[in-house]
């Protein structure tokens, strides 16, 4: 494959048969059962700041690794080396200046194999295009909210019946 990628190849080796690749985030992303598992961007000229806020690690120059950022805690127990990526909340990094890169990518890679069912976020689609709203969709926005007025009052004259019946 053809991605840009030279000091990382290796990783894309050790992903299981059946992984996808597209280039994404100036770098290549791959995919498993429908679902991102993994982003390896090489820049060596990479930043430390984002957003105005300097970080201890290259922001594009490593291993990002897509998980929920509800499941992370599961990860961050079993893979302490793991930071967060400040770009998305979804997304932990192993920094490609990290002492042990080789192995912690390697770990992380056999989890991947695995099929961790917490480890990747599912590829969203794009949904079919919304029609063009037309007059009889104001129509029924405006009868609807007709009805919530009307529901209020009905809920106003029960709670009046029900206060009047417990005295």
């Amino acid at each position: 494959m053809k991605n840009g990628l030279n000091e990382f190849l290796w990783i894309e080796e050790l992903l299981p048969a059946g992984t996808e690749s597209a280039p994404k985030h100036g770098g290549m992303a791959y995919y498993l059962d429908m679902k991102l598992i993994m982003i390896l961007v090489e820049n060596p000229e990479s930043t430390y700041e984002h957003k105005g806020v300097t970080y201890p690690f290259q922001i594009w120059n490593g291993c990002i690794l897509p998980v929920e950022y509800r499941k992370q805690n599961a990860f961050f127990l079993k893979f302490s080396f793991l930071e967060n990526h400040p770009a998305n909340k979804d997304w932990l990094y192993i920094p490609a200046e990290s002492e042990n890169f080789e192995d912690e990518v390697r770990q992380f890679v056999r989890e991947i194999t695995k099929r961790n069912p917490l480890l990747g976020t599912p590829v969203k689609f794009a949904g079919m295009p919304k029609p063009a709203k037309t007059p009889e969709d104001e129509i029924r926005k405006k009868a609807s909210k007709v009805r919530k007025d009307a529901k209020k009052r009905e809920n106003v004259f029960l709670m009046g019946m029900l206060n009047k019946t417990k005295k």
